[in-house]
């Protein structure tokens, strides 16, 4: 019977010891997948503001070459 109770006693330690180890991997796992999730995130933020700022562009050049081509014309009929 002592050698059930020595050898359940070690093997639970072992079993402590193992469980300990993979909980120390999972954790780093967790912060590393954190850190990338967080890099991701600024990469992928960037991308919407530069993306905003273009439409913002697009649509300032848009309305400018309609004024443009609006002044041509009048210049047009009133030259011509």
């Amino acid at each position: 019977m002592s050698d059930y109770h020595g050898n359940g006693k070690l093997g639970f330690e072992r079993n402590i010891t193992i469980l300990t180890k993979q909980v120390e991997r999972l954790e780093r796992e967790l912060k590393d997948a954190r850190e990338r999730n967080e890099v991701q995130n600024k990469y992928w933020h960037g991308i919407g503001v530069e993306r905003n700022t273009l439409k913002e562009k697009y649509n300032e050049l848009e309305t400018e070459l309609y004024f443009c081509n609006r002044n041509n014309k009048v210049r047009e009929v009133v030259d011509g």
